[in-house]
């Protein structure tokens, strides 16, 4: 088993604390809840890290992803709220950044002028395809340590808890 390091064990000691004052706590789903958590919060900083020399962070690069896979490149910021799964502000935020860079640009809608589209520029285009291969090669690294079979295992568990919370 690879080491942790001592953040998480931290928090099982405090789980286990309180699990003794207060009996009947399921510990492990408890830890397991933690553990998301922790891996969530660690996976996003790494993430952030690899990011930080392009300008840009996790939830900027996957929003201009989600443009790029669109047959136009383009998607109304209440399609990227969804895709991201977070708030609308959330995802104007995200678009305005993207409008700021000259990575994508909004456009009124024919068919509704109220509805606004946004999609992507050449200039925003260059940049992700120069990205992609830098963003593989890390995703690659990360995984390295896992077998194909540990890889589909922890897949097909992922999609069970996010189909048991409804997603």
């Amino acid at each position: 088993m690879l080491h942790m390091n001592n953040s998480f064990h931290n928090i099982e000691h405090a789980i286990d604390a309180i699990g003794k004052r207060t009996p009947g706590t399921p510990r492990q789903e408890v830890i397991l809840n933690r553990l998301f958590c922790h891996v969530m919060s660690r996976l996003t900083c790494h993430w952030n890290e690899t990011l930080k020399p392009y300008d840009i962070n996790e939830t900027l690069w996957i929003a201009l992803l989600a443009l790029y896979s669109q047959p136009n490149q383009a998607l109304y910021p209440s399609d990227i709220s969804e895709t991201m799964d977070f708030s609308r502000t959330n995802a104007t935020r995200v678009c305005d950044e993207m409008v700021k860079h000259g990575w994508a640009q909004r456009l009124s809608c024919c068919e509704d002028r109220r509805k606004v589209q946004l999609k992507l520029t050449p200039e925003g285009v260059r940049f992700i395809e120069e990205l992609i291969p830098h963003s593989r090669q890390q995703m690659l690294k990360q995984w390295e340590d896992f077998s194909t079979q540990e890889k589909d295992t922890l897949e097909a568990l992922m999609r069970k808890v996010l189909a048991t919370l409804g997603g």
